[in-house]
């Protein structure tokens, strides 16, 4: 009775860990390369975002404006890979009382990563790009093939 009982919690513990442990993901190890503070500067200030790596699935980031002495928080993200995709939750200060929205990486090409939700009103895509370690190229749109809204960011790592 007891090599059976030790056999089964030898097994529930095995398929537990089993279940848990996922290999890394090619794509999401990517975007690791986010992790770092980028800063563009525009006439009123400069806006930003701080990305910090929290685990292998999963990257924190602080959107900020800057302006003056005054560094204001303007939106929180959560980047994650699950067994669902992978994942940028967008939570915007003054926008959709505070929720999240979720938008799923749809593609990547060419050191491009574009984040989607249709069902989002603006925006419904968000993309990255990686020109080189220190410079990043971000834009959000309204999902459209010949966008007629768009916003660009053009960041530089900080060091």
């Amino acid at each position: 009775m007891k090599k059976g009982l030790a056999a089964v919690i030898f097994i529930i513990a095995l398929t537990a860990f089993i279940n848990t442990e996922k290999q890394n993901d090619p794509i999401f190890d990517q975007l690791h390369a986010l992790e770092g503070k980028w800063i563009m500067k525009t006439k009123k200030g400069a806006i930003g975002e701080e990305w910090k790596k929290i685990n292998k699935d999963y990257l924190q980031n602080r959107g900020f404006m800057i302006r003056g002495n005054d560094t204001i928080t303007t939106e929180k993200v959560a980047l994650r890979c699950t067994k669902e995709g992978i994942f940028y939750t967008s939570t915007v200060e003054d926008q959709n009382n505070r929720q999240p929205t979720a938008f799923r990486l749809t593609s990547v090409a060419n050191n491009i990563f574009v984040f989607e939700n249709p069902q989002h009103d603006y925006p419904k895509r968000i993309s990255y790009s990686f020109i080189t370690k220190d410079s990043l190229y971000a834009w959000i749109d309204d999902g459209k093939i010949i966008t007629e809204k768009k916003s660009t960011f053009r960041y530089s790592r900080q060091k």
